[in-house]
């Protein structure tokens, strides 16, 4: 279930670039610190990488507390969403300034959170590491 909405959520944002790309093509690349937009969206993606880190940590180490396998499941289910939502924001959010500016440096730093998206694909080796699992548990699960 989180790989799908994950691939869905990966999938949304490329064809969201893609076609906002298509519709306004430019050349102009211009990462001038000066631009208040330029700024707010790098604060914005370090606010998302740094708050996903965060918020995950913190969801995760409530799981501990937890003795039923599926509120485990359920609760690094929902940390796992919330750490791609704030990763998946900035991303839209350079989309959305690229529109507004036309200029390729927004694009290119919502790549580089698509990128930093990738890698936090959830699998099911992540899943049962980070939920800190008994041996019985485990073989549950």
């Amino acid at each position: 279930m989180t790989s799908l909405i994950f691939t869905a959520l990966l999938a949304g944002m490329i064809i969201m670039g893609g076609m906002m790309y298509l519709m306004n093509p430019t050349k102009n690349f211009d990462f001038n610190m000066k631009n208040q937009l330029l700024v707010i969206m790098l604060v914005a993606m370090i606010a998302g990488i740094f708050g996903c880190n965060l918020l995950y940590n913190f969801f995760k180490n409530k799981i501990e507390n937890i003795n039923s396998l599926g509120e485990k499941i359920a609760k690094i289910q929902s940390a796992n969403l919330a750490r791609l939502a704030l990763v998946e924001a900035p991303a839209l959010l350079g989309i959305v300034l690229y529109m507004v500016e036309s200029n390729l440096a927004f694009l290119m730093l919502s790549a580089i959170m698509i990128l930093y998206f990738l890698t936090l694909k959830p699998s099911k080796e992540k899943i049962l590491d980070d939920m800190n699992l008994t041996s019985e548990e485990r073989r549950q699960f």
